[in-house]
């Protein structure tokens, strides 16, 4: 499963930035996808582009009505008015909202280095892939089981999709885990760690 290309066919997928140190969430079309860099555009009158011009990061999520949920989080960059172009030719409506020169407000953006994950939410058990772009550099998903295991099995019963295995050390699969810590909560010996999430 391309994630690039999960979010290009979602198109409208939610793009959070940070502003006077509080989250701002909108809805932004992924307009084109080239290898493992993502463009979008805004203009240069609203709040987005001067939280992206500040910030130099955003985060991204979207899910397919099939509960494929892709998000990630990244580094951005301003792109040269060429990619503007590019974008129009690959999404024709916007000729309509933004008519020949009334284009000339817009500026073009590209996320270009991050890391992210898929999470399958649509199958049982669900499933978490993640993947990094642009040289970053991603830790696995999921909560791990530490040599302080005393292998009491309380962490069995507790996980709700089965995703933990007995053995010396008991172990999480962590394309399984859902995170939610129940398991840490639980164990007496203190032995469960959290993920270093994205």
């Amino acid at each position: 499963m391309n994630p690039f290309q999960i979010l290009r066919e979602i198109k409208s997928v939610s793009f959070a930035t940070a502003s006077g140190g509080l989250p701002e969430v909108r809805i932004i079309d992924v307009m084109l996808i080239d290898g493992e860099k993502i463009y979008f555009l805004t203009a240069r009158g609203k709040p987005f582009y001067k939280q992206l011009l500040d910030g130099g990061v955003v985060a991204v999520a979207g899910m397919t009505p099939e509960y494929l949920v892709v998000r990630l989080k990244g580094q951005i960059q301003q792109v040269e008015r060429v990619w503007l172009d590019r974008i129009f030719e690959a999404n024709p409506m916007m000729n309509d909202l933004y008519p020949g020169e009334k284009r000339d407000v817009l500026e073009a953006f590209c996320i270009y280095r991050g890391v992210g994950e898929i999470f399958d939410l649509g199958r049982h058990p669900p499933y978490r892939s993640r993947f990094a772009f642009g040289g970053a550099k991603v830790e696995p998903p999921g909560y791990r089981i530490t040599e302080r295991c005393t292998a009491c099995g309380l962490c069995l019963p507790a996980c709700p999709i089965d995703a933990i295995a007995e053995g010396e050390i008991f172990r999480i699969d962590g394309e399984h885990c859902l995170e939610c810590g129940r398991c840490r909560e639980l164990c007496p010996a203190g032995a469960i760690e959290a993920g270093a999430g994205l």
